[in-house]
C-alpha cells in the first residue's frame, strides 16, 4: 500500500499522461475536432482522479491551490515536477506511435505572435483556474459535475485559441511536449517556453484574486463555505 501522499502523486502523473497522450494525439486523428476528445478526456481524468490528488494535471491549477493555502509548498513542488514527468512520458510515448506529428504548442519568436500567445494562454487559464476554484473550492465542492465543467472550459479555450498559441494553459503540457520536440530534432517550440509558464501562472494568480473577492462577499451575507482541504 502507498502512502496517501504517495497515492496522490501517482494519480497527478498517471492523469497527466493519459490527457497529454491525448492532447498530443488527437490532431493527427481528427484534426480541428481535437478540443472535443481533449476536453472529454480531461474531464474523464478529473472524475477518476480527483478523490485522491484533487486531479490538478496541471501546474497552473496546483498554483492556484497553493497560493489559496490548500497545498504546502513542498506538495505544490512535487505536484509540478510530477506533472511535468507525466507530461514528458506521454509524449515520449506518442512520438513512438504516430512519430513527431504530435502536437507542441509553439509561437513565433516576433513581438505580435508572442503578445496574441501570452493574452490567449492568460484568458482561458484564467477561466480553467477560475472553473476550479469555484467548483473544487466553493459552497458548491459536493457537487456532481466539477469534471465536467472543468473539460468544457479547457475544450471551449482550445477551439478558441488553439490556432493562435497552442492553446496549451497547462506549463507541464508545453514544456513536456516541447522537450520531447527538441529531442526528436525540433528545438524552435522550447525558445517560447516562457510564454506557457508566465501567462498561465498569471491567468491563475488573478483568477484566485477574483475568486478571494467574491467569496469574501459570500462570507459577508452570512453564508457558510467549505474548503476543501481534505481533497487537495
Amino acid at each position: 500500500m502507498l502512502s496517501e501522499f504517495l497515492s496522490q502523486l501517482l494519480a497527478e502523473l498517471i492523469g497527466t499522461f493519459l490527457f497529454v497522450l491525448v492532447v498530443s494525439m488527437a490532431p493527427a486523428g481528427v484534426n480541428s475536432l481535437a478540443p472535443i476528445p481533449i476536453g472529454f478526456m480531461l474531464a474523464s481524468m478529473c472524475f477518476t482522479f480527483g478523490y485522491i490528488s484533487g486531479a490538478h494535471f496541471n501546474p497552473a491549477v496546483s498554483f492556484a491551490a497553493f497560493i489559496n493555502g490548500k497545498m504546502t509548498l513542498q506538495r505544490f513542488l512535487l505536484y509540478v515536477v510530477t506533472q511535468v514527468i507525466g507530461a514528458f512520458l506521454a509524449s515520449l510515448y506518442a512520438t513512438a506511435i504516430i512519430g513527431l506529428e504530435i502536437t507542441v504548442p509553439t509561437t513565433d519568436m516576433n513581438l505580435l505572435a508572442i503578445w496574441k500567445s501570452l493574452m490567449g494562454e492568460l484568458v482561458y487559464t484564467f477561466a480553467l483556474a477560475s472553473v476550479v476554484l469555484h467548483v473544487c473550492f466553493s459552497r458548491q465542492r459536493t457537487n456532481d459535475f466539477y469534471g465536467f465543467a472543468i473539460g468544457m472550459t479547457v475544450m471551449a479555450g482550445a477551439f478558441s485559441v488553439g490556432s493562435v498559441s497552442g492553446g496549451a494553459f497547462n506549463p507541464a503540457l508545453a514544456l513536456g511536449t516541447q522537450f520531447v520536440s527538441c529531442i526528436r530534432g525540433n528545438c524552435k517550440p522550447l525558445l517560447g517556453f516562457w510564454v506557457y509558464w508566465v501567462a498561465p501562472l498569471l491567468g491563475a494568480l488573478i483568477a484566485t484574486v477574483v475568486y478571494q473577492l467574491l467569496d469574501s462577499h459570500d462570507r459577508g451575507e452570512g453564508e457558510i463555505v467549505v474548503t476543501t482541504d481534505a481533497v487537495f
